[in-house]
């Protein structure tokens, strides 16, 4: 046998794995969220947090919602909020994951990283909307800065079962159980063919991000996650993140689905934040 016949297998075995991986990851993937990487630097330790809720139903002047563009030093991270022009009509904006349930997964994961994340509140400026830029300005003495806007959203499985009224309000995630089911204190959570779906059942319930980490060295981006778009260095590692896909329906109750939805994220975020050297 010719020698020249084991590389040919050896890279066609490599292929063929990479093809597997690549599809599966597709399925668990399917919000398609991509971490970009650009030129990192060690000691960015101290990081300043900075989060904004982004309702499904709102934009900000010129961004329709917060994975059309990655957060810039020119982004408006603080108002004004319009309505938005152009909604999925299958989204709902939940109420239960708050300010207060991202800053502790954010942490969490920030700290793991080996980040040292501070807190930190945004106001408007006397004179009304404030950039990115200059919420860095007004606060020195960090090593890094991070941007996010997060959007917690749920997707009923078919158009005619969104509530009439979720293009101006969100919703508790009971609320919607019951809406979906009237008394009966669970929702169907379909499979993943939607044109098979039960009636009034959800399809997928998410966090999406969008964050930016700005480095105090001429406030050059460290990373940038933004919904499907991709740059920069790209994390070569395929992942894997709960729930998966099936094709069989299941029933849940407002607790699973928010636990996870929390899960899910922070699963996300292990992968997207880069390590601290």
């Amino acid at each position: 046998m010719s020698l020249r016949f084991f590389p040919n297998v050896i890279l066609r075995c490599l292929l063929l794995i990479v093809i597997f991986l690549g599809a599966s990851s597709c399925t668990y993937l399917s919000n398609r969220y991509n971490a970009l990487w650009y030129g990192y630097y060690p000691g960015s330790r101290k990081v300043g947090v900075f989060l904004q809720r982004w309702p499904v139903y709102q934009q900000l002047p010129n961004q329709n919602y917060l994975g059309m563009g990655f957060i810039r030093k020119t982004t408006l991270f603080k108002g004004p909020w319009e309505p938005a022009a152009q909604i999925e009509p299958r989204a709902v904006d939940v109420q239960n994951i708050d300010d207060g349930v991202l800053e502790e997964i954010l942490v969490t994961a920030l700290k793991k990283k080996g980040y040292r994340p501070l807190l930190l509140g945004v106001s408007l400026a006397p004179s009304g909307p404030i950039t990115v830029e200059e919420i860095m300005a007004s606060n020195p003495g960090l090593d890094a800065y991070l941007f996010c806007f997060y959007s917690p959203t749920v997707y009923v499985s078919r158009n005619q079962d969104t509530p009439k009224d979720h293009d101006h309000r969100s919703y508790g995630l009971q609320e919607i159980v019951e809406r979906l089911n009237p008394g009966g204190g669970r929702v169907i959570w379909a499979g993943p063919r939607a044109a098979r779906a039960p009636q009034n059942s959800i399809s997928h319930a998410f966090i999406y991000v969008s964050m930016t980490m700005f480095g105090t060295l001429g406030g050059r981006p460290l990373f940038e996650v933004a919904d499907s778009q991709v740059g920069g260095r790209l994390n070569p590692i395929l992942w894997s993140c709960p729930p998966a896909p099936t094709d069989q329906n299941y029933w849940a109750d407002a607790a699973m689905i928010q636990r996870l939805m929390r899960n899910n994220l922070a699963c996300r975020l292990n992968h997207l934040i880069p390590q601290n050297p």
